[in-house]
């Protein structure tokens, strides 16, 4: 067979796909937001969503359609020195990439035909106020201002900063709006991330923020980004393939690229020219339990036995779709249904369960029952 392109599937955190499933909403509402002036609603967002739902990847798109426009990006990285890094490198490295002009310079001497030297002298002020994130970035947007563009801020894995840093970001993005600054304040985490920085005494004006909860795409949208990434990677694929790995992804970006993934490096180890169903019932397994290692392992990392017994319990309890009666879960633990509500409040909360209907719970991760029956078994 013709020899195709590398894999254009990426299944890896945080790298956007070759071809983005769903979100056309949002991708096409932030630049018309950026055009709309200060005090655009969706200049202030908020994305929550469990691992491997998008989060990073809508990110990086929102900020490319940013650069677009000819906005200035900074991304505030969580850690010990987000602040430092904001204020003494990234504002600072963005104005030098706007040609800040330099000092004046006047003459106080001459070197004409012989008549002296020529001596120059900078004039600066005497005194220099310390830079703060806010006179910093104060200084970048009335630049920007004469460009008349602005700036995005955009913090990844909210739940790994420090929740004083984020205070500190988010007074200093109101302190530009108020007067009416070009600035766009993007924040993606998990779910307890998102609810604890509102929940932060300094940082209700992100209560106003766009929240964004993303959730599957629809089956429709899955098998339309795996049709043209194959088609784009050079090979093909039957429309039993493409309908099989939409259906088995249950709208979950990470899994569709999974899926993509594997299955045309299956089709590669079986030299064809083409991935059909049985390509992708073959790699079924292994998506599965890689699943299980990239995204329910670190999911379930650090949570409180109380809440992983009821997990366990409720995959025992639950059916081939993943739905349990509350009922039959505290009867699987031996308790009262009533003794049960605060672990399911808390892994509502973590957006490991969802309710669905009345009296019953769902697990929101694919596959996810499937692993605790593995590993608790």
């Amino acid at each position: 067979m013709p020899t195709p392109q590398p894999n254009p599937f990426r299944p890896s955190f945080g790298v956007s796909p070759l071809v983005l499933a769903g979100r056309g909403d949002l991708l096409s509402g932030f630049p018309l937001a950026l055009l709309e002036g200060p005090g655009s609603p969706l200049r202030t967002m908020l994305v929550s969503g469990p691992r491997g739902s998008g989060k990073t990847v809508l990110l990086n798109e929102l900020e490319e359609a940013a650069r677009t426009q000819g906005w200035i990006v900074l991304r505030a990285y969580p850690g010990a020195d987000m602040l430092t890094d904001l204020t003494a490198t990234e504002i600072p490295r963005a104005l030098a990439a706007l040609d800040e002009d330099r000092p004046a310079r006047r003459i106080t001497g001459a070197s004409i035909a012989g008549l002296g030297s020529v001596r120059t002298e900078t004039t600066e002020p005497e005194h220099r106020p310390a830079a703060t994130l806010i006179s910093v970035l104060r200084t970048l947007a009335e630049r920007l201002r004469t460009h008349g563009t602005g700036i995005v801020i955009s913090v990844d894995e909210v739940q790994s900063a420090d929740p004083e840093h984020l205070r500190a970001v988010a007074t200093a993005v109101q302190d530009l709006v108020r007067d009416s600054h070009d600035v766009a304040f993007l924040a993606a985490g998990l779910p307890a991330g998102i609810t604890a920085l509102l929940q932060h005494p300094g940082t209700t004006f992100l209560r106003r923020a766009e929240l964004v909860t993303l959730g599957p795409v629809t089956a429709e949208e899955s098998a339309a980004a795996v049709a043209e990434t194959v088609a784009a990677g050079g090979r093909e694929i039957t429309s039993e393939a493409v309908e099989l790995i939409a259906a088995r992804a249950h709208g979950y970006p990470y899994l569709i690229q999974l899926l993509g993934s594997l299955a045309w490096a299956q089709a590669s180890l079986e030299e064809s020219a083409e991935i059909t169903a049985g390509t992708v019932e073959a790699i079924l397994p292994h998506a599965v339990s890689r699943m299980g290692r990239q995204v329910h392992a670190p999911s379930l990392h650090g949570m409180p036995d109380s809440q992983l017994a009821f997990l366990v319990a409720m995959a025992r309890v639950a059916d081939a779709d993943g739905r349990a009666a509350t009922g039959d879960i505290a009867a699987e633990l031996g308790v009262a249904p009533n003794g049960i509500s605060t672990r399911r409040r808390a892994l509502i909360d973590a957006d490991l369960v969802t309710p669905a209907d009345y009296g019953f719970l769902r697990f929101t991760l694919p596959y996810l029952r499937e692993h605790l029956l593995d590993t608790h078994a």
